[in-house]
């Protein structure tokens, strides 16, 4: 019987260990490996008292087949919710003061969140072409339509995506969609316990097949290899087997990101809260991101006279937060929320959770990069790499390419 191990049990590993399960059933003997005690990587969800806590993402959009295929073949279906009506609302921070998003064509007009420049840039860019995305993200946005936007408007979304910068991430690498035509209308969608109720569900379903406390060095030994794991962990894993793809893995830069959550009594704001939440332009010189106010996009997050907020900070552009500790974590996060809103009292409750190593950033030379570590991958035989920083870092990107895999495995 043939043998193949899953190492790594974040959702790409969990999601590639379905497909194959589905398709191969019993006949191949399928496990996978994790080294912590719990599988879900950066995805996982806690409720402490009538609050719900993410420590990753809070969410994917719908737009995805592979993502909502997945959900209804393990039963899911029904406990999908979608984020409120309420929650599209959405702001940029600046001067300390929060713009809408414009809504359409008038509130774009009206807006001011650019100068009247660089709107009519934006509408001249949009029919623009052969503009290479083969360069920085922020190179390409001043090309096809100006500098301002791209710091005023596509700088803080890149925070809020990759916790990068702007001019050292690769457009094409991305945003590698960019080059298809067409749109829809997309929804954010969680589960009414989190997103780690789809972690805890594989978990379950898959229960015979996964060891946890499981740390895999260089001894992998089955007939297919599937290295699941962030880049950094995969130079480890493969360091003796190929030594020239254990380099290439470990220059992959990762962005580090704190996660502040907050509770707090509605009555605590002077001003109330509305919307999705806010993000925050790098030339604001501040060690936040953005602010989700979680409460107001899921119902359910919080109690009925409470708020839940989730203050991400740091990023590439101020990656020593991660080393305060969580007192001054906190006390960073209730400061940012009182310089917007104004706050008659301390938080009920509070969270920190530290990514060190967060989210892989498609530096110019990705492309690079990306294309030695294939065919050295392709030099070992029975070796696969399967993890966001090589396929796209959502949710969705990491199921969809997990459903790819399986299928070229099978055949």
């Amino acid at each position: 019987m043939k043998k193949i191990a899953i190492i790594g049990g974040g959702i790409s590993g969990l999601s590639v260990l379905h497909y194959l399960k589905q398709r191969l059933g019993d006949t191949v003997e399928i496990t996978l490996y994790e080294r912590e005690a719990v599988t879900g990587g950066t995805i996982r969800s806690f409720k402490d008292n009538s609050c719900l806590f993410e420590w990753g993402p809070n969410g994917f959009l719908d737009n995805q087949p592979a993502t909502l295929e997945l959900i209804e073949e393990l039963g899911l279906t029904d406990q999908l919710i979608e984020a409120s009506p309420n929650a599209k609302r959405r702001y940029i921070q600046r001067n300390n003061k929060l713009i809408p998003l414009p809504a359409g064509p008038i509130d774009f007009i009206c807006s001011p969140l650019l100068p009247a420049k660089d709107k009519w840039a934006l509408i001249k860019g949009v029919f623009k072409k052969n503009i290479s995305s083969d360069q920085s993200i922020y190179n390409y946005v001043s090309q096809r339509f100006s500098q301002g936007i791209a710091e005023n408007l596509v700088d803080p979304f890149i925070s809020g995506i990759y916790a990068g910068d702007i001019k050292r991430l690769h457009m094409a690498s991305a945003f590698p969609k960019l080059k298809y035509k067409g749109f829809r209308k997309t929804r954010m969608r969680s589960f009414k316990n989190g997103m780690g109720q789809i972690i805890e569900t594989l978990e379950k379903r898959y229960r015979n097949n996964i060891q946890t406390n499981s740390e895999i060095s260089t001894n992998i030994t089955a007939d297919i290899n599937i290295i699941a794991t962030p880049a950094y962990c995969a130079a480890q894993i493969t360091e003796n087997i190929n030594p020239e793809l254990a380099k290439l893995l470990d220059q992959i830069h990762y962005a580090p990101v704190t996660v502040a959550g907050l509770i707090f009594n509605k009555k605590t704001f002077k001003i109330q809260p509305d919307g999705f939440g806010y993000l925050v332009p790098s030339k604001e010189n501040k060690t936040i991101l953005g602010v989700l106010i979680e409460s107001n996009v899921y119902e359910n997050r919080a109690g009925e006279e409470t708020m839940m907020m989730r203050v991400m900070m740091g990023g590439s552009h101020h990656p020593a937060i991660i080393n305060d500790d969580e007192n001054e974590i906190i006390k960073k996060a209730v400061k940012e929320i009182d310089s917007i809103y104004g706050l008659a009292a301390a938080p009920l409750q509070t969270f920190v959770k530290r990514w060190p190593k967060a989210i892989p950033q498609y530096h110019n030379k990705y492309p690079r990069w990306k294309q030695s570590i294939i065919q050295l991958c392709r030099k070992t035989p029975g070796l696969f790499l399967h993890a966001n920083y090589l396929n796209g870092i959502s949710f969705n990107d990491c199921v969809s390419h997990s459903k790819n895999l399986a299928a070229r495995l099978i055949v």
